[in-house]
């Protein structure tokens, strides 16, 4: 006999990053982004600043272009494994998100 219902699907949150922050360093993050972005109605939440400066440091200490949907390898920069791996988590990503909003 045939299963009935929805098929099971993967949790949301599976390939997520998830920090906790105490009150002060909490508060000292919304310090140092309302110094960064003065402008309040321009101002990014603090969830999207911080993904923003992970990829920075990543790209920068890895020395790719990271894109949404790639890595783009700079001159010099981390050997090829960890490029081809990182490339491969980066595309199964996009394919998870391009599955998600369909």
């Amino acid at each position: 006999m045939a299963r009935l219902g929805r098929p099971p699907i993967p949790h949301p949150r599976r390939h997520g990053a998830f920090l906790r922050f105490s009150d002060t360093e909490w508060g000292a993050l919304q310090e140092a982004l309302a110094r960064e972005h003065p402008v309040a109605n321009r101002r990014p939440n603090v969830a999207e600043w911080i993904r923003d400066l992970i990829v920075a440091h990543a790209s920068e200490i890895l020395e790719v272009d990271v894109t949404r949907s790639a890595l783009r390898a700079a001159r010099g920069g981390a050997p090829n494994w960890k490029r081809w791996r990182l490339t491969r988590a980066v595309r199964r990503a996009a394919l998870r998100r391009r599955r998600r909003r369909r």
